[in-house]
């Protein structure tokens, strides 16, 4: 999977799907990444993980906060989505300190262990972020 990704903003055409990891004290603890690219609409899907022991120490947010940055920086997307279970309310703060709204719910969007779950829909323009919404 990851020989397929790339990290390399200047052409997104190149890759399908890019992806970064996330290191703390020289050890890798999650990674960020930018998928399901629309280039005739200019948007893509971020994706994010942690592990456990490095949850809630704000790891994540500024991981995540330092993808957006590079995207809307390096490429030329103008909008970036997420899909948040409707139950992961730290996700959640994550994507809504760093600016994104929550754009609807999508029902039974995603299959976890075969039981159809809701999804939260949360989106980001670049327009907003480079006017200080974040």
């Amino acid at each position: 999977m990851l020989h397929d990704e790339g990290a390399d903003l200047s052409d997104l055409k190149k890759h399908e799907s890019f992806r970064w990891f996330i290191s703390v004290d020289g050890q890798v603890v999650g990674t960020v990444s930018l998928k399901n690219i629309s280039h005739s609409m200019s948007y893509g899907e971020i994706g994010y993980g942690t592990s456990e022991s490095h949850q809630g120490k704000g790891i994540t947010t500024a991981a995540v906060e330092v993808l957006i940055e590079k995207i809307f920086t390096e490429s030329t997307l103008r909008r970036l989505l997420a899909y948040v279970h409707e139950e992961n309310h730290a996700s959640r703060r994550v994507l809504e300190k760093l600016g994104f709204q929550e754009e609807g719910i999508l029902r039974e969007h995603y299959l976890i262990n075969g039981t159809p779950v809701n999804e939260v829909l949360y989106g980001l323009l670049k327009r907003e972020w480079v006017n200080g919404a974040r």
